[in-house]
């Protein structure tokens, strides 16, 4: 939400640079189209710089225009877009994420907002005692098992299905909510977390088998496939009749 205070510091700033006269009208009018964008004052205020040191900038002085809040909202969208575009979630600690799509939301409007870094910074491995890495690194995003027969929670169930980051994945055993690894590294390297999930994890998520046949296994089956064809072809061929003629 922007305030109506928020929203006429907003209006001064376009005050001062093309000279208008604000009135309460202005202030009411931009407070409701703002408020219903979900348009922040950070945002809007970014937006604001951007239309008149960039969009007007580049035009002739009688080509000019005064901003409005249509331009102000568009310009935010963009922001925003551009934020996300390299987005990487952040996932809790531990092998589990229960409320991963709330985690999500929340990081990606943080995110659009400016609030957070679309690429959190990761802190370095600290040296202490020394532990066995490969054998810790074995135990990363693996679920643990819980009693036979025992239901998973309800909200595991609610986010196993949106997504590849709603299953586990068969490739790397990344657990549900997070991200795929790749590669197994020994002494203080960690495995590397992957934008894009494996592909195998996206199949699953839809319901498709995990792996795809290896390339013979398609060429013995088409072989096999032409095979019945000719046997088909070859039986439904009739033989020429043969004329005997008796002898006389």
């Amino acid at each position: 939400m922007i305030s109506y205070e928020e929203v006429g510091m907003l209006l001064g700033l376009a005050a001062a640079r093309d000279q208008r006269t604000v009135g309460d009208a202005d202030n009411l009018a931009w407070h409701a189209d703002l408020n219903a964008a979900g348009v922040t004052l950070a945002v809007a205020e970014q937006a604001l710089t951007r239309f008149y040191a960039k969009d007007m900038a580049s035009l002739e002085p009688d080509q000019r225009r005064r901003v409005t809040t249509p331009d102000i909202i568009g310009i935010a969208r963009k922001i925003r877009a551009e934020r996300v575009a390299d987005f990487i979630y952040e996932p809790p600690p531990g092998d589990e994420d229960p409320h991963y799509l709330r985690r999500l939301r929340g990081q990606l409007e943080a995110t659009a907002n400016g609030v957070r870094p679309a690429v959190p910074e990761r802190t370095a491995i600290e040296s202490g005692t020394k532990r066995d890495v490969t054998a810790l690194l074995g135990q990363v995003g693996r679920s643990v098992p819980g009693e036979p027969g025992e239901e998973p929670p309800a909200e595991v169930e609610k986010v196993r299905r949106p997504g590849p980051l709603g299953v586990e994945c068969p490739t790397c055993q990344a657990a549900i909510g997070r991200p795929c690894k790749a590669g197994e590294f020994g002494g203080n390297r960690r495995p590397r977390e992957l934008r894009n999930p494996h592909a195998a994890r996206g199949r699953v998520a839809r319901g498709e088998p995990a792996s795809l046949d290896a390339p013979e296994e398609i060429e013995r089956r088409r072989a096999a496939s032409l095979a019945h064809l000719a046997r088909l072809a070859a039986e439904q061929e009739i033989p020429d009749a043969e004329i005997v003629e008796d002898a006389s």
